[in-house]
């Protein structure tokens, strides 16, 4: 008995993680990124001794340009100074089932997602929860019926208006786009699975620009789609790889990573590909799963690699 329960919560945990694609990777075929070279990843991030992450979900900049990991370890979060200088770790496991998407809004407030428990929390900078959205069960948020549920939420984004935009549906989720208000009440929604204008296969990552136009990851489907803050689309851009994470630096240039097919890249303001960086591996400067990507002040770029857990850097050559 005890087996089969281990096996079916193994299975149950499973089913909420991205699964590489039966096929080939797919490099982006761009002209590389000279500015750039990868540090080896064992002695970019200086953790305590004895202290391992579990599978890197997320990176973003604090306010005061520190990096902070987000990772399904024993802690969930890491704090570090971009030179590598640990800083200290925080953090309630217990909060957590598969942790997945890092962001801190205009006011300071962190943004945590979870794909496992179906949740949406603010936190304050130790990780104090402010808000949870979501009841920690999958199904549908539907005010008329009273039900307030995500399945699968991957992502957040705050526009100009304090408004909170989730984005949804990761494996088994329905894919879509949910709208609040910045005390958590619900707005509306859009998107479903599909591959048209405004549809998504798995909307894996959200981004909003100073002027409050949308850009979600349309993961396995290719391409960043734009909309404004109704839901109306604005238009795609297509590549020829996985678009996984998105980043918006202040320099005005996107930033993307391709997942398994292991690369990130940097985009014009119109959506062209400028350069790219990695390949799939375990090597240095290689991912087993590109997830999430930030820059720091230094424009120095650090990934979330799930799969080979730990933080890829690449150091800004200017």
């Amino acid at each position: 008995m005890r087996f089969l329960i281990a096996l079916t919560l193994l299975v149950a945990s499973s089913s909420a993680l991205a699964q590489r694609p039966d096929r080939p990777s797919l490099p982006l075929n761009a002209y590389s990124l000279p500015d750039y070279h990868a540090v080896d990843a064992a002695v970019a991030l200086h953790l305590p001794a004895g202290v391992v992450f579990g599978s890197v979900a997320a990176v973003t900049m604090t306010p005061d340009n520190h990096l902070l990991v987000l990772n399904r370890g024993e802690v969930p979060f890491y704090e570090f100074a971009t030179d590598g200088t640990f800083i200290r770790s925080f953090g309630n496991k217990e909060l957590f089932r598969v942790a997945h998407g890092l962001r801190f809004g205009p006011d300071g407030a962190l943004w945590v997602t979870d794909i496992g428990n179906h949740s949406v929390y603010k936190m304050d900078a130790n990780g104090n929860v402010q808000m949870t959205l979501g009841t920690g069960k999958a199904g549908d948020w539907d005010e008329a019926k009273g039900e307030h549920m995500f399945n699968q939420p991957n992502e957040t984004a705050i526009d100009s208006h304090g408004n909170i935009y989730v984005a949804q549906g990761h494996t088994s989720g329905e894919p879509k786009v949910l709208k609040f208000d910045r005390d958590g009440k619900f707005i509306k929604q859009w998107g479903h699975k599909g591959t048209g204008p405004g549809e998504f296969f798995a909307a894996h990552s959200i981004e909003i620009d100073k002027n409050d136009t949308l850009y979600v990851a349309d993961r396995e489907n290719m391409r960043i789609e734009r909309f404004d803050t109704e839901g109306k689309f604005l238009g795609e851009w297509k590549f020829g790889a996985m678009v996984c994470g998105l980043y918006l630096h202040k320099d005005g240039f996107l930033y993307f990573t391709s997942g398994f097919d292991g690369e990130w890249a940097k985009l014009d303001p119109d959506g062209k590909v400028l350069g790219s960086l990695g390949s799939p591996g375990k090597a240095n400067g290689q991912f087993g799963e590109a997830h999430y990507l930030v820059l720091d002040a230094q424009n120095d770029v650090f990934v979330a690699d799930v799969s080979n857990r730990r933080v890829q850097l690449y150091r800004h050559d200017p």
